[in-house]
């Protein structure tokens, strides 16, 4: 089904387009991810949202996790260097567990492509084979 839709995607070069609806904020609906899903880590608690800033070509991963007895905000923000109209490099620059915060290392990096996007609905693929399926709020 993925695939099938993104054959419709109505939005040429989502990434470079003037007029694209890329950038907001984004609820994270479904991924193949484990790292995104934290298989393995802290619990999370609440939706992983991400905001994307075509114009600084920024983005920014956020949650909230249980840590012991408490709820805690976990983010990563990264740097996106567009290749094309539908793929964007990403450079992780910093991790942040609450207070806590560390810039992430130079060989943090992925490549994201947007594959469908409309006013509601983004669909991408990752370097490693992931796909994900996000709504916009």
């Amino acid at each position: 089904m993925f695939a099938k839709l993104e054959k419709f995607n109505p939005t040429v070069n989502p990434i470079t387009n003037k007029y694209s609806t890329l950038s907001g904020d984004w609820l994270l609906e479904y991924t193949t991810s484990d790292s995104i899903l934290g298989k393995g880590g802290f619990e999370r608690v609440g939706p992983i949202v991400q905001n994307i800033d075509i114009p600084t070509l920024s983005a920014k991963n956020s949650e909230v996790v249980k840590y012991v007895f408490a709820n805690v905000p976990r983010s990563v923000s990264s740097e996106l260097t567009p290749v094309n109209g539908k793929r964007t490099d990403v450079k992780f620059k910093r991790f942040e567990l609450g207070p806590v915060g560390f810039d992430a290392p130079d060989s943090f990096r992925g490549i994201l492509d947007i594959t469908y996007l409309d006013d509601e609905v983004r669909l991408s693929r990752g370097d490693k084979g992931n796909i994900f399926v996000l709504t916009r709020m």
